[in-house]
């Protein structure tokens, strides 16, 4: 009896580690299977991602090829849209221009100059040459003698101008008035690119190239204010560049 059981156990040790094995076996299979299947995504996501970047690529290659063949096409547009002034959309169009190394094309420098000087009348027809003295009188005047607002003036840049890299450092100017008093000297300035730009009633500021919002915050230590304007820095045109070393 004792020897039948021996045998039976015996026979079960195999059977147990043959069972093992396979079930290693399997675990081994699954594990592989997932890890290709892991790998095949992960390379058929880079050639996707790859191919996704040519196709750009190649997209914007034709679409600047079709713009140039078509510029004089472009021109016409853009003098119907300026005849009428339309100024916004010529300046979207002038954009394009620019983007394709395009800008000094024909007279589109002229046209730039016109609708630049056109903003600035519009958007803003001049900055008083403000005086505390003359600010004080003319809100007592209105009867506002206990309001403790402070008002942000920025008299340089104007609104919309345009500057060349060359034309870099631009002076910042402004001022803070309350009926406190005169606030200008602590005037926060900072760009919608380049941030913090400094502080005081007149700096000197160098901006990169882009399409800035530089807003003047001052304070009189209760309220404050803010007055904010849009210039835009362009890269000097290589015909410029020439030019001045001739």
């Amino acid at each position: 009896m004792e020897s039948k059981n021996q045998n039976s156990l015996k026979d079960k040790a195999p059977a147990k580690k043959t069972r093992y094995s396979i079930q290693v076996i399997i675990i081994l299979a699954i594990f592989f299977f997932v890890l290709f299947n892991l790998v095949f995504k992960l390379i058929v996501d880079l050639r996707s991602e790859s191919v996704k970047k040519k196709t750009e690529q190649l997209e914007a290659q034709r679409i600047e090829q079709e713009f140039i063949v078509n510029i004089d096409k472009e021109y016409g547009r853009l003098m119907k849209i300026y005849t009428a002034k339309e100024y916004e959309k010529a300046i979207e169009i002038i954009k394009v221009f620019n983007k394709y190394g395009k800008s000094d094309y024909k007279n589109l420098e002229d046209i730039k100059k016109e609708i630049r000087l056109y903003t600035l009348k519009k958007k803003l027809e001049f900055i008083p040459k403000i005086h505390l003295t003359e600010f004080m009188k003319l809100s007592k005047d209105i009867d506002i003698e206990e309001d403790d607002t402070t008002e942000v003036f920025i008299r340089t840049p104007r609104y919309g101008q345009y500057f060349y890299t060359s034309d870099l450092p631009i002076i910042c100017e402004g001022v803070a008035l309350s009926l406190k008093g005169d606030f200008s000297e602590n005037i926060n300035w900072s760009s919608s690119l380049d941030g913090e730009l400094g502080k005081g009633k007149q700096i000197e500021i160098r901006l990169s190239v882009g399409e800035h919002e530089i807003t003047a915050t001052g304070t009189n230590g209760i309220t404050t204010g803010n007055m904010s304007i849009r210039i835009i820095i362009e890269k000097e045109p290589e015909f410029l560049k020439k030019y001045k070393k001739n």
